[in-house]
């Protein structure tokens, strides 16, 4: 279930969980944001879009993250909002998430009970 990016997507997903992604695709869609769909960092560096204000959200658990690209996706793009997540106890990916920029690192389950509340912060705040 890939969604291409359009010239509009508020929200790029970097996740392959199918249940999990259609939780965060199913609130998004509620909320009223528009997003897309990524498997790979390459997939959602090609996503971003430096004129539109947007959020990454990035599951730790996805397989081969390639941190240094995350790393310069955060270089370039100061004004990104980032959301990284995963498992409480992987304190080495949640760690490494940091080192890479993101602008948020939390356990999975606060990012699925406040799932809302972030995406609304993220993408409302002033520019």
């Amino acid at each position: 279930m890939m969604t291409e990016p359009d010239s509009k997507s508020q929200i790029v997903i970097l996740c392959s969980d199918m249940l999990f992604l259609s939780k965060i695709t199913g609130t998004a869609r509620q909320l009223g944001y528009s997003f897309c769909t990524a498997l790979s960092c390459d997939k959602a560096a090609e996503s971003l879009l430096n004129e539109t204000r947007q959020l990454l959200l990035i599951d730790l658990n996805q397989q081969n993250l390639d941190w240094e690209l995350l790393t310069s996706i955060h270089q370039g793009d100061a004004s990104l909002t980032s959301i990284a997540f995963g498992p409480h106890i992987d304190t080495e990916r949640l760690n490494k998430a940091r080192a890479a920029g993101c602008t948020q690192v939390i356990p999975r389950s606060q990012f699925s009970a406040q799932l809302p509340q972030l995406m609304d912060a993220a993408l409302t705040e002033a520019a």
